[in-house]
């Protein structure tokens, strides 16, 4: 009787995982969105003259914030990626897992980008795009930028035959 095993357990060992600082990132954007409910909240409060909207607000913020911060953790545990002649391979997903392959004949373009959080840390958001309206965009979000340029050249210098 053959083991039933999860996605997440079917990767190659030349599988890759985002850069470690991409938790700090997220945590850290996290903490600004929660920041910014919980100004709302206080200003809310302040303006209804009722503080137990406010505390009940507060309080779900913090639980918010608690799951952003764990779920960082959990989304870094779970995502994958690795290139093979086939294509790009992604694999993502704290609760529901997805595995994605990118054929490299399907790849329309790439772009790598930054907002400021990503610069302090040096990460990058590489997004591959695709013909067709599904899944037309691939992210992955938490790469070294020296990572998504390397990913982006690899995947253009052997995609240039323009099979599609």
């Amino acid at each position: 009787m053959p083991e039933i095993t999860s996605l997440t357990e079917q990767r190659p060992s030349e599988a890759k995982r985002l850069h470690s600082d991409s938790i700090k990132a997220s945590r850290i954007a996290h903490a600004i969105f929660c920041s910014i409910l919980l100004l709302g909240a206080i200003v809310v409060s302040f303006i209804a003259e009722n503080w137990l909207i406010g505390s009940i607000a507060a309080g779900a913020v913090v639980l918010i914030f608690l799951m952003g911060f764990i779920w960082a953790k959990k989304s870094y545990q779970y995502t994958w990626y690795w290139l093979t002649d086939e294509g790009l391979h992604i694999q993502h997903g704290v609760i529901w897992r997805n595995k994605t392959l990118v054929p490299r004949n399907r790849i329309q373009h790439t772009d790598v980008s930054q907002g400021p959080l990503q610069r302090r840390y040096k990460l990058s958001k590489f997004i591959v795009y695709t013909a067709g309206t599904r899944d037309a965009s691939v992210p992955i979000d938490g790469l070294l930028i020296e990572t998504a340029n390397d990913l982006r050249q690899e995947l253009r210098q052997e995609g240039d035959s323009d099979a599609v």
